[in-house]
């Protein structure tokens, strides 16, 4: 299932292929260049999704670009800082739009992001998505100005290591808490409200990371999400709770 600005998007399997390019100076910074699609498994796009059929075709394409860093901040903090700039275009094939004056999946454009401390035992981290592009028809448009932010906490459980003899960090088992908060923009994008603030979701998952050879990582995963706002859970009817499954197949080289 595909979840984003803490809303569910697709409640079907979906298939989400990406590719990185990375260009790093360990003294500066790290320059990625990445492209994202997502691929419908099933007709959900013309029946209740509100775009067209796109079984087994892709019906987003997101280019980004990246800069990232990690600060030296060990003797101030314990820990690293990881720190991560983002810009994304989500581009929609003109089939998943309905007629002009009939809006339905336009695209869009984000800025992104990302703090994190990765060596402490609790792995606080924070992400925020802020929408560059109002989206819908001339009287309707909405999104700009958006913005979904999460704080999370997650450890990493070498199960490999401590348990099984394994060599470190061949399997992980990494379980994360958070909490989703949005903007009065952001709400009246994704529900018509107008509440300058919003406790959108509680969400929880649960990854266990394998890499058997190196480069090369297969990690099924489990989660939940829960809308905590009252306004958020009459909009979104019986996906107020949504429980989710996958797995992630990865190489690096």
């Amino acid at each position: 299932k595909q979840l984003t600005y803490g809303l569910i998007d697709n409640p079907h399997a979906i298939v989400t292929p990406s590719v990185e390019l990375s260009i790093a100076n360990d003294e500066w910074f790290t320059l990625t260049l990445s492209v994202d699609a997502i691929f419908d498994t099933t007709n959900y796009g013309a029946k209740d999704g509100g775009y067209a059929d796109r079984r087994w075709k892709y019906q987003e394409l997101t280019p980004g670009i990246t800069l990232s860093r990690n600060w030296d901040t060990t003797d101030l903090l314990g820990s690293t800082l990881d720190t991560a700039i983002n810009y994304t275009y989500e581009y929609h094939p003109r089939s998943c739009n309905k007629p002009w004056n009939d809006w339905s999946n336009p695209d869009t454009q984000w800025l992104n992001l990302e703090i994190g401390l990765p060596d402490l035992w609790l792995q606080p981290a924070f992400t925020l998505e802020y929408q560059l592009v109002r989206q819908g028809p001339e009287d309707e448009e909405t999104g700009k100005g958006g913005i979904y932010a999460t704080f999370s906490v997650a450890h990493d459980f070498d199960l490999g290591a401590d348990c099984l003899g394994l060599e470190e960090g061949m399997l992980t088992l990494t379980p994360t808490l958070g909490l989703g908060i949005a903007n009065r923009d952001r709400n009246e994008a994704d529900f018509g409200e107008r509440d300058s603030f919003m406790f959108r979701d509680g969400f929880a998952s649960l990854e266990l990371a394998y890499s058997p050879i190196e480069g090369f990582t297969i990690a099924p995963y489990v989660g939940c999400h829960y809308q905590l706002d009252s306004d958020a859970r009459n909009v979104v009817g019986d996906d107020d709770f949504v429980a989710y499954g996958g797995v992630a197949l990865s190489y690096s080289f």
